[in-house]
């Protein structure tokens, strides 16, 4: 399936789907569903057991950071016939996602769990999981990335009377760097300042 591309000024919705893109392009979604929020109202409306294990990604927290002092611009973006700025700002972004995995006995059970769980630490986990996602989402603007994934242990659950062999406090967290789109109306440049000639400097 095509590839999401990060976009820093549509930042959340391209990092979501990038990492969304990514999973799916590395598993057989034949066996395994991905859902970008917690599953658990949507499972419980469907005829149980399931079918595939589900592997979740869940916003937990989206703390950002100004970049630099002052006003936060960081490009002025100079347009010389015109004479005018359109300014933009950045942003570092970190999301932090609650990772999970929901199998029943019909979709695999105990093992299709612990083998989705090693498909996790492979995509996430160490250099050549950052790097993996580093490159599929990149597009010489921005990319998204890994700063660190861990935890996960196993928990059972019942559903509508149905076992659900579960990964749960797992923790995805990434960065990306964001701008606020170019405006409609770009604002007068400051070409020259004069100096009062009637001003004295004193010191």
């Amino acid at each position: 399936m095509p590839q999401t591309k990060y976009d820093p000024e549509k930042w959340l919705e391209t990092t979501i789907r990038a990492i969304n893109d990514y999973v799916k392009n590395a598993i057989n979604t034949g066996i395994y569903e991905v859902i970008m929020e917690f599953p658990a109202p949507i499972i419980e409306q469907r005829l149980m057991p399931f079918n595939k294990t589900i592997i979740h990604f869940e916003i937990d927290d989206m703390p950002e950071r100004m970049i630099g002092m002052g006003d936060n611009v960081f490009r002025l973006n100079y347009d010389e016939p015109t004479e005018t700025t359109n300014p933009q700002e950045a942003r570092e972004q970190r999301i932090n996602f609650d990772v999970g995995i929901w199998a029943t006995d019909k979709s695999g059970g105990t093992t299709s769990r612990m083998r989705a769980k090693q498909i996790l630490s492979n995509l996430f986990g160490g250099a050549q999981g950052f790097q993996a996602l580093f490159d599929a989402a990149n597009n010489d603007d921005g990319s998204v990335e890994i700063l660190r994934y861990e935890g996960g242990r196993f928990a059972i659950d019942t559903i509508n009377d149905v076992r659900v062999y579960r990964m749960i406090d797992a923790q995805l967290e990434v960065r990306v760097f964001s701008r606020t789109p170019l405006s409609s109306t770009p604002g007068p440049a400051i070409e020259e300042i004069l100096q009062d000639p009637d001003l004295t400097i004193i010191g």
